[in-house]
């Protein structure tokens, strides 16, 4: 170990210790130029200064917020700064919050849809009874069947109906009636060697159109 005008030099161990991070993690960003030596001792070690102490620092903070290490080679190379790749980033974060909420709806509609599989036997029969008799989803007869298909929700689930549950209600069948629902439903039977599980599709349609009509009990 040694000085370099007096500044205190640093080994890859002495690193490792002040900033938490494994003597091969930082060895890996030497290596890819990200955070380069300084100097190397008589024996051949790598050396680090303060600056370099720094960067580390900014480096392992900035993969903690997701970022790659060609974003992060452009911020220490100042062709790009913080803020700007920060807003980047976020923008990307939303679009990926946006996608796990999709996710996370469309798996809580298999859960749902799986739970209690004689409501939803109820709703395809009481909404196809009632598409084969012409009834229009917006109109009055359809009310009464939609009335009826909630009163039966809302006892299997413990729920009141309101216009805030049917709002929900519109949400959960709306996402019930994406074709990756529809898919791992189809999948599932094939695994398990169920009858064929014919598509709720047009059943969801009617449903949807008259909870649009029909949002207040």
């Amino acid at each position: 170990m040694g000085d370099m005008d007096g500044e205190h030099l640093y080994t890859i161990g002495e690193l490792a210790r002040r900033t938490g991070l494994a003597v091969k993690t930082i060895r890996f960003y030497s290596d890819s130029g990200v955070v380069p030596p300084t100097d190397r001792s008589p024996a051949g070690y790598r050396l680090y200064d303060l600056d370099a102490l720094v960067r580390l620092d900014l480096v392992r903070t900035l993969r903690e917020l997701g970022f790659d290490l060609a974003a992060i080679r452009r911020v220490l190379d100042r062709r790009v700064s913080v803020p700007e790749i920060a807003a980047v980033h976020a923008d990307a974060l939303d679009a990926q919050i946006r996608t796990l909420r999709t996710r996370r709806a469309v798996l809580r509609a298999v859960a749902e849809r799986g739970s209690d599989p004689e409501l939803t036997e109820q709703v395809r029969e009481h909404v196809e009874s009632a598409r084969a008799s012409g009834i229009d989803p917006a109109s009055d007869r359809a009310r009464t069947v939609l009335d009826g298909i909630i009163a039966r929700s809302c006892a299997a689930f413990g729920e009141t109906d309101s216009p805030e549950y049917r709002a929900a209600l519109l949400t959960r069948v709306e996402t019930a009636n994406d074709p990756r629902t529809e898919r791992c439903f189809q999948l599932l039977g094939i695994m398990n060697g169920w009858p064929p599980i014919p598509t709720l599709v047009p059943v969801f349609d009617w449903f949807v159109q008259s909870l649009r009509h029909h949002p207040v009990p």
